[in-house]
């Protein structure tokens, strides 16, 4: 097995084993043999929804994801949103490009992130640790 279509099943399985989701629609755009677009949305149980994208491709033996935002939110609310877009206003953030926005208009330094740190992130916000 490739290693994208490892990265693949590892984000699929990431989705399909968490018991926090309600439900979910994940799109794999194959670009080339070596780049994919995984684009999606989660509902949650507590009636939250992520929105996600990846831009990913295989590096020779390295998986690096090119563009990435994961933007988490209650109702029309924004909880947070991690991405690596070129924000202007995260430029003088050490961890630039990558930052996270909080609510009601933060951005703060974010290392890069994966769905299962995200997944992880949100479980813990349901059941209160954070």
């Amino acid at each position: 097995m490739s290693k994208l279509n490892e990265y693949i099943r590892r984000f699929e399985d990431a989705v399909q084993s968490s018991p926090i989701i309600r439900a979910y629609e994940i799109h794999i755009d194959r670009k080339t043999e070596d780049i994919v677009y995984i684009n999606g949305k989660i509902d949650f149980e507590d009636g939250s929804t992520l929105d996600f994208k990846e831009f990913v491709a295989s590096v020779g033996t390295d998986i690096e994801k090119y563009k990435y935002a994961y933007n988490y939110r209650k109702q029309d609310s924004l909880v947070f949103r991690y991405d690596n877009a070129l924000d202007p206003r995260a430029r003088k953030l050490s961890s630039f490009p990558h930052h996270l926005h909080l609510p009601p208009d933060m951005i703060v330094e974010s290392l890069p992130r994966n769905i299962n740190e995200i997944l992880n992130d949100i479980e813990d916000r349901m059941i209160g640790i954070r």
